[in-house]
């Protein structure tokens, strides 16, 4: 299981676009295939089946289960004029 870091920014601006959305939670994945494979994220209400979920200030992301495998610790944090930065240390 991974470590997730996540910066009080990043946390303060994923709990407002969960409240804007009226969702539950945010799932972290990795999209797209072939060489334009890229992190995304979406709304959701549930965790898919193997997802790891963590918790921190209330604020709920479900993390796509081969992620959670192949890295030990993901970090987030949140600048305003880049947005979200995500880093995965494998």
């Amino acid at each position: 299981m991974s470590d997730l870091i996540i910066d009080d920014n990043a946390v303060e601006h994923i709990r407002k676009q969960i409240e804007k959305e009226n969702a539950e939670a945010v799932r972290l994945f990795i999209g797209g295939g072939g060489c334009c494979e890229r992190f995304e994220m979406t709304f959701v209400e549930n965790a898919l089946a193997g997802d790891v979920t963590y918790q921190q200030d209330g604020v709920k992301l479900h993390v796509d289960k081969a992620l959670v495998a192949n890295t030990s610790s993901i970090e987030i944090k949140y600048d305003e004029h880049r947005g979200l930065h995500i880093n995965l240390l494998e």
